[in-house]
């Protein structure tokens, strides 16, 4: 028996035979060609381009019919990336400049794309790498005619073991063959995590060798609650997991069950739990999973995979859409939030070293206040439509905030004097994700309506680590006392400020938390869909006089195994009740 730890990506549990697939390894040899043969070779990368073109549309097409639309725009991503000038006007340029074949200047662009892609600190992006590879390794195989590797030879119910694995090949392939998955690589952003949670199935990603450790038909247990994989288990153990399975399943049928049950708590407190989105396609998560709103519509994606800044009218139409899938209810929308280093192309800078403590947030809207204003235009328009408000991403101090609504004043004056209608009380807040805000949180929250507490980043800064860092990663810790003290301190804050205050980052969504955040007197949550059930559940369970003296006894721990035993043994006492 072997015992593996990765990432849970997909909740969870499967036990079955293995199913292992192999990553096609094209061969390219270098071939230096004549000038009379670079036409031929740019046009046989145009045809290239163009059938894989093709073959994406007709997967688009297939997964919309089957799965719905939500799921599809991934392949959109794909698109742009066949058309980003850094795949296809480089690879041109390499065939015309260096004059070799086709192959080989694909590779070195591929090669090229996925170093830059790697060395960013941003996980979203790093779990693009494979979206880049995807595309190539299809262009590669129409070049070379080798067609390309497919699940469709998965013809009974098996668990599906991969280096990594992409959305194109579930789309190809019977989902009800397919009943977990585990990855050599991946993150808990990764395409393929949406696309395994869409169709319900358990999964653990960044494995790393667990291609070379398992055979065809090895028995596995996928914990996908846990990141927990065994390989050939032993009895004991297989009992075991097939009743944590059923009570799995029981519990999930309950969950589901909760979607229309307001978030209450026993002793009859309001709880507003709302949802995080990346684009317009994903607002029908609100009504989905009974959400109050979108606690953050993440802009930033509107700059991805092109070469030049959206306009005005692209912001304003996405926005739009938001607002019209969730109807009346409430939309936060953050400005971008990203660093110079992922737009530098379209603002004509070089990319920064350290990006992660540089140029980026409010930081980069300041420095460039056409992009903010052309934002702040959008959303503003977009006020009059719903219940909008405003956030500003990575404040560090006061003065930030200030010149942000300086600028936003002047808009609002642009807007008026052109005659454009916008809601000028619309609400505006920020999110506390670097220590300074935290630490100064009143005089924050003395200029703005409300706080979003940014966990993910607020963490790495507080702790110096870099989560998606395989050497350092163990030491990022939102159990950490010095992250639950900083966390308390800004909940008390906001309410001392009579400032309402959310949390929207992933430990919102971790029920270890749930009932501590709401003992600190946190009463707003926002989280990706599918979190929200079983948040929702521990909310439902408990008593908010309970849940301050779990403060208590937790702020009084520095030792963090302690203090996850302390919170373990409430959130199950909790679950038992349900």
């Amino acid at each position: 028996m072997i015992k593996l730890k990765g990432i849970a990506a997909s909740q969870g549990i499967s036990i079955g035979r293995a199913y292992l697939t192999s990553e096609r390894a094209y061969c390219v040899i270098k071939r230096n060609i004549d000038e009379n043969q670079i036409r031929k070779e740019i046009n046989r990368f145009k045809k290239a381009i163009f059938n894989t073109e093709v073959a994406f549309k007709r997967q688009k097409n297939k997964i919309a019919l089957e799965m719905g639309k939500k799921y599809a725009h991934l392949w959109d991503a794909y698109m742009l990336i066949l058309r980003d000038p850094l795949l296809y006007k480089d690879t041109i340029k390499i065939i015309v400049d260096e004059k070799i074949n086709v192959e080989y200047a694909l590779q070195m662009v591929i090669d090229k794309i996925t170093k830059i892609f790697s060395m960013l600190d941003d996980e979203y992006m790093r779990d693009r790498v494979r979206d880049v590879q995807d595309v190539g390794n299809k262009i590669m195989g129409d070049l070379l005619g080798q067609g390309r590797v497919s699940l469709k030879d998965l013809q009974s119910r098996m668990i599906v073991v991969a280096h990594t694995l992409h959305p194109s090949e579930i789309v190809e392939m019977k989902k009800e063959n397919m009943i977990g998955l585990v990855t050599d690589v991946g993150g808990r952003t990764s395409h393929i995590v949406i696309m395994a949670e869409s169709i319900e199935i358990p999964a653990v990603v960044g494995l790393k060798n667990i291609t070379k450790e398992v055979s065809p038909g090895d028995l596995l247990i996928i914990d996908g609650n846990s990141g927990i994989v065994y390989i050939n288990p032993e009895p004991e153990v297989i009992r075991d997991y097939r009743r944590k399975k059923r009570e799995f399943e029981s519990i999930r049928k309950k969950l589901i069950e909760l979607k229309d049950e307001p978030p209450v708590t026993k002793c009859g407190i309001e709880i507003d739990i709302a949802v995080n989105i990346e684009s317009s396609d994903e607002a029908y998560a609100v009504r989905q999973y009974g959400a109050s709103g979108i606690g953050l519509y993440r802009t930033e994606y509107l700059y991805l995979n092109r070469d030049n800044l959206p306009t005005e009218e692209e912001v304003y139409a996405s926005i739009k859409d938001v607002i019209r899938e969730v109807s009346s209810n409430s939309v936060i929308i953050r400005t971008v939030d990203l660093g110079a280093d992922k737009i530098s192309n379209q603002l004509g800078i070089e990319p920064e070293r350290n990006s992660f403590m540089g140029l980026r947030g409010i930081r980069l809207c300041l420095s460039y206040p056409g992009l903010f204003k052309t934002q702040l235009r959008a959303i503003l328009r977009a006020s009059r439509e719903g219940n909008v408000s405003l956030m500003y991403p990575m404040i560090s101090v006061v003065k930030e905030i200030i010149s942000a609504n300086h600028i936003l004043s002047e808009v609002k004056d642009e807007l008026e004097n052109e005659g454009i209608e916008f809601n000028r009380d619309m609400p505006i807040g920020v999110m506390i994700e670097t220590p300074a805000a935290a630490l100064d949180v009143e005089h924050i929250a003395d200029e703005v309506d409300f706080l979003s507490i940014g966990t993910n980043d607020l963490i790495q800064y507080i702790l110096a680590v870099d989560r998606i860092s395989e050497t350092v990663s163990y030491l990022y810790n939102p159990a950490d006392i010095s992250i639950l003290k900083l966390i308390n301190h800004v909940i008390s804050g906001g309410n001392k400020s009579k400032k309402w205050v959310s949390m929207c980052g992933e430990m919102a969504s971790d029920t270890l938390y749930t009932e501590l955040l709401l003992g600190m007197g946190l009463r707003k949550f926002s989280m990706s869909g599918i979190a929200i059930p079983k948040v929702k559940q521990i909310i439902r369970n408990t008593n908010i006089d309970r849940s301050r003296e779990l403060v208590e006894k937790v702020l009084a721990e520095h030792e963090t195994s302690k203090i996850i035993e302390l919170l373990k043994v409430s959130r199950d006492s909790l679950l038992e009740n349900t």
